[in-house]
């Protein structure tokens, strides 16, 4: 016979996992604001630690992560001096196999880091999961990704250090 204390302890562990499940299925939808500051901030982290090269007189930045269910998450970011920066996170592998990515975050901001038009993003984990890279103090976002992955020698046409650059954008964010 199960105790009280031990069937409240499984009831405990099941709404977890439905509330897991939940929250997998329906994630919280961010405003358009949110998703200014998340791509500001991606812009931020490609800035500060992607691959970097320049074909006068775009600069392009270049981030990648391998994801558990294979395949790779790229961000990558292409900055027009005084005009504008765009960024885009897609997916390549995984179950987009067939196809050749899937994007799931495209913006185009001014150079103090407002939208020049409306972003496009799709809701999903693969935004938690490079939220959590955005926060300081944790750097894992483990159910999601499986660790860094480097960027490709054919797209590194002058590659530099992430030191070397600091762009209007990056001192306006």
């Amino acid at each position: 016979m199960i105790s009280p204390l031990e069937l409240r302890r499984l009831f405990a562990e099941w709404r977890t996992r439905f509330q897991r499940i939940q929250a997998i299925l329906q994630p919280p939808t961010w405003s358009e604001t949110d998703w200014k500051q998340f791509g500001r901030a991606l812009v931020g982290l490609l800035q500060r630690h992607g691959a970097t090269w320049t074909v006068e007189p775009k600069t392009y930045w270049d981030l990648r992560w391998n994801l558990h269910d294979s395949g790779q998450l790229i961000c990558q970011a292409e900055c027009v001096p005084t005009e504008k920066v765009s960024v885009v996170v897609a997916q390549m592998g995984g179950f987009v196999k067939e196809v050749e990515s899937y994007t799931w975050f495209w913006a185009e901001f001014d150079m103090k880091g407002e939208f020049i038009r409306d972003p496009y993003w799709v809701e999903g984990t693969w935004k938690d999961a490079l939220a959590t890279l955005l926060m300081p103090y944790q750097q894992q976002a483990g159910y999601y990704l499986a660790g860094s992955a480097p960027t490709p020698p054919s797209l590194m046409l002058g590659h530099t250090t992430p030191e070397e650059n600091t762009s209007t954008f990056e001192k306006n964010i």
